[in-house]
């Protein structure tokens, strides 16, 4: 068992990663964040030498459409049910915030 994690550290790695966590959160994370280090611990002492890197597990064909051009929406079409349009452009919300 790895050393279990603390209301810190969850309190500290979402404050790294920028996120807000509830109350509720904050108190269950520990213990499911310290099982997934566990379970995470146990697979790395499968032995895997002889296991080929795969991505699937079942080889399957590639399921491509062939490339052909066809027509697209006008500009006026595709704004028609703009909420905001502007000059042949949809108007949105400043969401960078200038210092």
């Amino acid at each position: 068992m790895t050393n279990p994690m603390t209301s810190k550290d969850i309190e500290d790695l979402a404050a790294t990663a920028r996120i807000e966590l509830t109350p509720a959160e904050k108190e269950a994370f520990p213990k499911q964040i310290s099982d997934i280090m566990d379970t995470a611990k146990l697979l790395r002492q499968v032995d895997t030498e002889e296991v080929p890197p795969t991505i699937y597990p079942v080889i399957q064909p590639g399921h491509m459409r062939d490339d052909v051009v066809m027509a697209s929406l006008s500009q006026v079409d595709a704004l028609a049910n703009g909420p905001d349009v502007v000059d042949g452009y949809f108007r949105v919300p400043r969401i960078i915030e200038e210092d």
